[in-house]
């Protein structure tokens, strides 16, 4: 049985992975290296501290310090999330379908804090959410699944018995890994690749999140 649900952030609850790449894009132009869109598919889903090292191992960054390059890119992209960033067609009322059947819910996500509070307070959606967990610091990443052990447990709750969100096949492996029932929302250039069959149900809108998929999904 379902008793809690975990939703990623970036591509689940706001429309933001647009903003990240032309972000990393503007950055690293400003450094004298173009990075297209075919190589940003690399680092799609990455914290920030493991792409700055991505790119660093392909490209020689002598004129920035990795510290340095993390911070203008985080503050740069606190400043977008307050101003520009939207929310995804249906996270409102993907998130009151559960609040409104009293289920818990969490959010597990590689942003950090910062980029979470800009998000958040953005949509006001924090109210809405039992615990806000960040892997951005002090855990492995996703693919890793201790963001969603972690979660998991400060909810009090078996992972087998949580459902978790998500649109990159890290996270869905993650969540996997951790032993969750997971429902993949891949972006559209994504969507038809066979690798998100590891996800329990996959979805193109939050807005097919109903009664008919939540039965569906309590019975597996």
């Amino acid at each position: 049985m379902i008793k809690a649900v975990i939703f990623d952030m970036d591509g689940i609850l706001i429309d933001s992975e647009h903003y990240w790449q032309r972000t990393e894009k503007t950055l690293f132009r400003e450094l004298g290296i173009e990075l297209t869109d075919e190589l940003l598919v690399q680092t799609r889903g990455l914290r920030t501290e493991e792409m700055v090292k991505h790119w660093g191992n392909r490209f020689h960054l002598n004129s920035v310090t990795p510290e340095e390059l993390m911070q203008r890119y985080d503050d740069r992209m606190v400043e977008t999330m307050q101003a520009d960033v939207p929310l995804m067609d249906g996270a409102r009322e993907a998130i009151m379908f559960f609040h409104d059947r009293q289920i818990p819910i969490a959010l597990a996500t590689c942003s950090t804090t910062a980029h979470i509070d800009a998000a958040m307070g953005k949509h006001n959606l924090k109210k809405y959410f039992n615990h806000v967990v960040s892997a951005a610091h002090q855990m492995p990443g996703k693919p890793h699944p201790e963001v969603y052990l972690k979660t998991a447990a400060l909810l009090n709750i078996d992972p087998t018995c949580c459902l978790a969100i998500e649109d990159s096949f890290f996270g869905v492996i993650a969540a996997k890994a951790a032993r969750m029932k997971v429902i993949a929302m891949p972006d559209k250039t994504e969507y038809d690749q066979s690798r998100f069959c590891a996800a329990d149900l996959k979805i193109r809108s939050l807005r097919e999140i109903n009664d008919e998929a939540f039965d569906m999904l309590q019975k597996i």
